[in-house]
């Protein structure tokens, strides 16, 4: 991992329960010492940047200065973006991450509009990035092209269609038969009830650790990276293939 867990019991189960984490709602400029509101912001701060959808913990400042938190301010000025994206959803992937969440995945599904944020990474930031996403194996790094992106916060483009991404090859976890949606993000046309992190966290201890007490498994799944493994292996016995017909893997 390129950034450090917690060491305390309490700080990592909030930390595994609390994902995806708090945003601003709003578009923001992130330093490690600061978070701003973007409008209105210098159209050169875009400049020599990729936007990278943010559809999970990257979406919050808190994850982003556990990542960039050791960064200068000005090597860690980041914009992000908030943004809508058409025709996905928001759903949980089918692993376990290693601080103990179930990390989210886009599926496609025609009709939905959810929200999710953009980070505008230059080149020294998209690297690192590379690191805290790609070595677990669990994620591919590519482009998603061809669909309908809504900007907000002073972007010079109001809309895209294309934004880099990082997708789980680990598809969706459906126990049901259907992605579990993610609760705390809004959106339209969603086809099913979303869900917390804590709920999801209770189905995967009943599937593969039935009595166990909640953190107790969390804990398991965090601190013995071989119990976690075989879960997650387990968990391809209840997930959907990946869905996104317009992601083309660059990196993973």
């Amino acid at each position: 991992m390129a950034w450090v867990l917690p060491k305390s019991d309490d700080e990592l189960l909030a930390l595994a329960k609390g994902y995806p984490y708090e945003t601003p709602g709003f578009s923001y400029l992130f330093s490690s010492e600061t978070v701003q509101p973007l409008n209105g912001a210098d159209q050169t701060l875009f400049r020599g940047r990729k936007p990278v959808i943010a559809h999970g913990s990257n979406r919050s400042p808190a994850q982003l200065s556990r990542k960039f938190g050791n960064w200068s301010p000005q090597e860690s000025l980041m914009p992000v973006t908030r943004a809508w994206l058409m025709d996905y959803d928001v759903v949980y992937s089918a692993h376990i991450t290693q601080y103990g969440a179930i990390a989210t995945n886009l599926h496609y599904a025609p009709g939905h509009r959810i929200e999710l944020y953009l980070n505008w990474l230059d080149e020294k930031q998209l690297e690192f990035m590379h690191l805290t996403e790609l070595p677990s194996e669990n994620y591919r790094y590519g482009c998603l092209a061809d669909v309908r992106i809504e900007v907000e916060g002073g972007v010079p483009e109001a809309e895209l269609n294309t934004a880099m991404v990082y997708l789980s090859n680990r598809g969706c976890f459906a126990p049901d038969g259907h992605p579990v949606a993610a609760a705390g993000l809004p959106g339209d046309g969603r086809a099913h009830p979303p869900k917390g992190q804590e709920e999801v966290l209770i189905a995967v201890r009943d599937l593969y650790q039935p009595g166990e007490a909640l953190d107790d498994h969390i804990l398991q799944t965090i601190r013995n990276p071989e119990l976690r493994k075989q879960i997650v292996d387990q968990m391809k016995n209840c997930a959907l293939p990946p869905q996104a017909p317009h992601f083309e893997v660059l990196k993973s």
